[in-house]
């Protein structure tokens, strides 16, 4: 299976930028490590494709969040992303499965829900963090991110999202982001619509053999469009740890720390963005207890 990456590209005339990635073995790590269902592994997948996208474009580092908060049975969907190439996420509700729509794809608007907010968080490493709140439009993920792309940065974009899953598993996975800059005209606009009808979609042209490359000369035809960067590879990796959960028992009083360690003779956490669990035996809590809290 291809390696996936991200590429950012810009057109010489300075009229649009785009970033582009394929995200299919992340995804796919995403579904085994929470056994998602076909609906909640599609919705998953394009959010954390598009953290991704916008990880890239918004920070050199840091990272940013957003938070898909519908009234679908989904629940909450949740993802992280920082422009190294490391994404993760989770659902609330890993196990919801809808009918195909009308189109025949994977109900996400309705498993989402089109009532309810998008959150997003930008922190680039430095100062406070960033936060925007946009209504949610569709809950199909792409129509909701390119909202808040036109509300926050009041520019036109092109957000295409997608993930092809059988029984076999995923088959392809990615997406990509196309703004238009301060010198695009309408000539720009027209070619851009042309370019989109005729696109077809994104899992398709990857399932076709067609590289990130190929993909991005395809949605950007007419446009000299030069990559600004490399390649970079992308990955599902989480930020969690033994050590941090320790770190995190350290702010129990001494009897809650006592009775873990008499009671249930350990302690157990599981990471809701990974599922990974960690376990602190009974020593360790009592030795933990013994240690006087930190100012």
């Amino acid at each position: 299976m291809m390696q996936d990456g991200i590429l950012k590209a810009i057109s010489s005339d300075g009229t649009i930028r785009a970033v582009i990635a394929t995200t299919t073995n992340l995804v796919a790590e995403a579904r085994k490590r929470h056994n998602l269902s076909f609906t909640a592994t599609a919705a998953l997948g394009r959010a954390m494709t598009g953290a991704s996208l916008l990880a890239s474009f918004v920070t050199k580092q840091g990272q940013v969040a957003l938070k898909f908060q519908g009234n679908g049975p989904l629940g909450a969907v949740m993802v992280d992303a920082n422009p190294k190439g490391t994404v993760r996420g989770y659902v609330e509700n890993p196990q919801v499965e809808l009918p195909l729509n009308s189109l025949g794809n994977f109900d996400v608007g309705t498993a989402v829900g089109n009532t309810g907010y998008l959150h997003v968080i930008i922190d680039r490493g430095f100062g406070m963090p960033h936060q925007s709140t946009v209504e949610l439009e569709t809950g199909e993920i792409a129509e909701d991110i390119n909202r808040y792309l036109v509300d926050s940065e009041q520019t036109g974009s092109i957000v295409i999202i997608g993930t092809h899953i059988t029984s076999e598993g995923v088959e392809a996975a990615g997406g990509l982001i196309v703004q238009l800059l301060p010198d695009a005209n309408e000539d720009t606009v027209c070619q851009l619509e042309n370019n989109v009808s005729t696109f077809g979609t994104f899992t398709f042209l990857m399932r076709q053999g067609m590289g990130i490359e190929e993909i991005l000369s395809r949605i950007l035809q007419g446009f000299d469009v030069r990559p600004i960067t490399e390649v970079l590879p992308l990955s599902f990796q989480c930020k969690c740890s033994k050590a941090r959960f320790v770190e995190a028992l350290k702010v129990l009083d001494k009897d809650s720390l006592l009775s873990m360690a008499n009671e249930d003779g350990q302690a157990e956490g599981r990471c809701e963005f990974c599922n990974n669990t960690y376990q602190v035996d009974k020593d360790c809590l009592i030795e933990l207890s013994d240690k006087p809290l930190a100012d």
